[in-house]
């Protein structure tokens, strides 16, 4: 199938599973498992979970697992090529991720010059804790697939996946170009998982597509261990595209834009997860019947 025939089907997957009756569930499952995961490491997720250097941390997995391809000239060739990102932001990250121990370098044997990538075992942990809130969340929606944080420790199901989202990724299926609305959020630290906070607050008291919630800078602050400073820039820049309207003391109002924007993003994440393992809504629902 070629890119654009999988970029529709895509949108027709988020949409599909946008409607169904789980959906909301499965995005606050998804939310809180993501949450789990990033308060255990708070400053280095609020840093790797800003879209840009999200991007170039999948871009690392995809030529890691599977591609191949590990030698780190290759990967900020690849990067600069395809537009997601300089070589100079490719070594930070790679910094941050060694650094951190979840990647490891090694000399190549047969060409000295290029230095090579391993995930190591605590890369391979943080992967897997990171991936059970993708995974998990959509057993709500399809049951029969069991999916599960061990789901890819089977080879050729994590090089599957990783292809798959390598052809995604390297064609610029991302984010800012498929929903830029969502970058006033995912573009920011923490702002991703404040996004999701936000709909699943509204959501839990009214299905409208304009919800008025009571919310505390400071505690935003804190969930996502940024300033707030910058969840008052975060919200300003919500504002201004007309995602939300500032009320009086500590209250937001969520604006249609808004629903659609984060909705679409949780669908959007769903069925690229579903793209990445190589199914489909329409696989599944066919299987179901």
């Amino acid at each position: 199938m070629d890119i654009k025939k999988r970029t529709e089907l895509l949108f027709r997957q988020c949409e599909q599973l946008k409607s169904m009756p789980g959906f909301y569930d499965a995005v606050a499952l998804h939310y809180q498992l993501s949450l789990d995961s990033y308060k255990l490491q708070p400053l280095f997720y609020k840093i790797i979970l800003q879209e840009s250097r999200f991007n170039i941390v999948l871009a690392i997995c995809c030529v890691i697992f599977g591609q191949k391809i590990h030698s780190v000239s290759e990967i900020k060739e690849i990067c600069s090529r395809y537009k997601i990102a300089s070589p100079n932001s490719v070594i930070a990250i790679v910094t941050l991720l060694k650094t951190g121990g979840r990647l490891t370098t090694v000399r190549d044997e047969s060409d000295r010059r290029k230095v090579q990538l391993e995930a190591t075992d605590k890369g391979m942990q943080d992967l897997k804790f990171y991936l059970k809130g993708a995974f998990t969340p959509l057993n709500i929606l399809y049951p029969e697939l069991s999916l599960s944080e061990h789901t890819l420790e089977k080879k050729n199901i994590r090089r599957t996946f990783f292809s798959r989202a390598a052809e995604m990724i390297f064609e610029g299926i991302t984010y800012p170009n498929v929903l830029p609305a969502a970058g006033v959020f995912v573009n920011k630290d923490g702002g991703r998982l404040m996004m999701l906070h936000l709909l699943i607050e509204a959501r839990k008291h009214s299905s409208a597509n304009k919800v008025t919630l009571d919310y505390s800078q400071k505690r935003l602050a804190q969930m996502f261990s940024i300033s707030r400073t910058h969840v008052r820039r975060v919200l300003n820049d919500a504002i201004e595209c007309g995602l939300i309207e500032d009320e009086e003391g500590s209250k937001i109002t969520l604006l249609p834009a808004f629903f659609e924007t984060a909705e679409t993003y949780a669908g959007l994440y769903f069925a690229w997860v579903l793209d990445y393992l190589d199914l489909n809504s329409q696989t599944l629902k066919a299987d179901e019947a």
